[in-house]
C-alpha cells in the first residue's frame, strides 16, 4: 500500500496492538482517541481544513481485504491531509471495498471530512485499533519525519472502512499536557 500513497512513506514497524507499544505521552491521547479525529482536531485548532488528495483504485492485501469485507483484492483508497493551525497535522487514508464507494456515499465526499459522515447521528462502531511507526520522506506536502500512526475499522452503516491516520510533525498536541 505504501507505494500507492501520494505522500511517500515507509513502515518502520508492523501494525501492533496498542498495549504492546511504548507511546509518547503527548501522542497517547491522539493515538487512542475513541471518537472523531475531525472533532478532536477542531477542538485543538482555530483553523481546520481537509486537503482531499483523491480516491483511486488499489490492490488490497489479504489482511485489508478481510477487514473491509471485500470479495476481491480490488479496493478504493481515499487519501486526505487534515490541516490545523500550524499546517499539515494528519495524513489519512481510508481503504474500502470497491462496492462500498457508491453504496456508502463516499464517492461524493470530496473535501468534507470523513469523520463528519461516520460520526454523524448513528452510534459508531470501531474495532481492530492498531498502531505503527512510519518514516515520511521529504515532500511538498509535509516535512520528512518519523511519525506514529493508527488504523482502525469503522463502519458507515453496513460498510466497513479501514481508516489510517498518521500524526505529522505540525500536529498541535502540547495542549494535552497543560
Amino acid at each position: 500500500m505504501k507505494s500507492e500513497l501520494t505522500v511517500p512513506l515507509t513502515p518502520l514497524t508492523g501494525w501492533l496492538a496498542p498495549d504492546s507499544c511504548e507511546l509518547p505521552a503527548s501522542l497517547r491521547p491522539w493515538l487512542l482517541e475513541p471518537g472523531s479525529m475531525t472533532r478532536r482536531l477542531r477542538q485543538h485548532n482555530r483553523h481546520f481544513s481537509v486537503e482531499w488528495l483523491g480516491n483511486r483504485p488499489v490492490s488490497l492485501t489479504t489482511d485489508e481485504q478481510w477487514l473491509v469485507d471485500a470479495v476481491s483484492p480490488a479496493g478504493i483508497c481515499r487519501e486526505v491531509i487534515l490541516h490545523g493551525d500550524l499546517g499539515p497535522a494528519v495524513l489519512g487514508w481510508t481503504l474500502l471495498a470497491d462496492a462500498a464507494l457508491q453504496g456508502s456515499g463516499l464517492a461524493e465526499l470530496g473535501e468534507q471530512p470523513l469523520g463528519e459522515r461516520v460520526f454523524g447521528n448513528e452510534p459508531v462502531r470501531r474495532d481492530h485499533l492498531q498502531l505503527a511507526r512510519f518514516a515520511i520522506a521529504d515532500n511538498p506536502r509535509c516535512p520528512a519525519a518519523i511519525v506514529w500512526g493508527r488504523r482502525s475499522r469503522l463502519f458507515l452503516g453496513q460498510w466497513p472502512l479501514l481508516v489510517h491516520e498518521l500524526f505529522l510533525p505540525y500536529l498541535v498536541c502540547d495542549k494535552e499536557l497543560e
